[in-house]
């Protein structure tokens, strides 16, 4: 998919530490002290980079088949800090959603209770927030549950 801010294709190995670094500079991660695994999602073939000039300034994971009450799942998304609030994450999310709309009406993400900026962008395309698990990952924060319906049910 080609959009005036790149191109997302599938993420390809090669991506991978240029993916790593966005999640290093990002939150939830820098917080969390922790690095995503892409291995599973590229070897499930859900994992897509948006490129632009064949350098990779965003990624997506995400589950487009049924995981939790008829709805997929986000499981990351990261923006390279220097290409934020250029429409990189509003695209690779919307791509993810048309994705998952094949086969679910639901989809679901999870934000952390301090990533006020992420709870903002995704309140912000549509999204609800609808429960929280409090010490998740770590004992003083909370992992809000999100939920958007992406099309009425047949």
């Amino acid at each position: 998919m080609r959009t005036r801010t790149g191109l997302i294709i599938p993420m390809r190995r090669s991506h991978r530490e240029a993916c790593a670094a966005i999640t290093a500079a990002s939150e939830p991660w820098k917080t969390l002290h922790e690095r995503v695994d892409f291995s599973a999602y590229l070897a499930r073939k859900q994992a897509y980079v948006c490129t632009i000039r064949d350098a990779p300034v965003g990624f997506i994971l995400f589950t487009p088949e049924p995981v939790f009450a008829r709805g997929g799942y986000i499981r990351a998304i990261g923006v390279a800090p220097d290409m934020r609030r250029q429409g990189i994450g509003r695209k690779l999310l919307a791509f993810a959603e048309s994705r998952i709309a094949r086969r679910c009406p639901n989809v679901y993400l999870c934000v952390s209770s301090f990533n006020r900026q992420g709870q903002a962008f995704y309140k912000g395309l549509g999204y609800a927030r609808i429960g929280k698990l409090s010490g998740l990952i770590v004992p003083d924060a909370s992992e809000y549950i999100y939920w958007k319906r992406l099309k009425t049910s047949s």
